[in-house]
């Protein structure tokens, strides 16, 4: 019984942070438009965002489907936040809004995906501990 009620519980970690990171993604996505980012900055960001947005959306679904939950996507989500914080500097953006924005979102993103990532291993622990 509990360790049922452990897996459920982390299955629910994993689904509110994937759904976090989505909505993360997305926020990178539209802040091309919100905040006038433009050159090839803005479309990496376009292009990043709806990424980390459909995998993260992906993993909670695939979450509430009552599959495991896939620590590949986490971790690729993971490497898809660090550069978005890398991605200023390596493009050579120097607008202190991009690089705070970019910075801050991806920071998230990446811890977002760090906890989604240990709640999947321990909904799968404790799936091969009950089998």
């Amino acid at each position: 019984m509990s360790q049922t009620r452990s897996a459920d519980d982390s299955s629910v970690l994993v689904q509110r942070t994937a759904g976090l990171t989505a909505v993360l993604g997305a926020f990178v996505m539209v802040s091309t438009v919100i905040f006038t980012i433009t050159d090839f900055m803005g479309i990496q960001n376009v292009f990043v965002g709806a990424a980390v947005a459909f995998l993260a959306a992906f993993q909670a679904y695939r979450t509430n489907e009552r599959r495991s939950p896939s620590i590949v996507i986490a971790a690729v989500v993971a490497v898809l936040g660090i550069w978005i914080v890398a991605a200023p500097f390596v493009l050579g953006a120097d607008r202190t809004l991009v690089v705070g924005v970019n910075g801050i979102a991806g920071v998230m993103i990446v811890i977002l995906s760090l906890v989604g990532a240990y709640g999947s291993r321990q909904v799968s622990t404790t799936a091969s501990a009950s089998a």
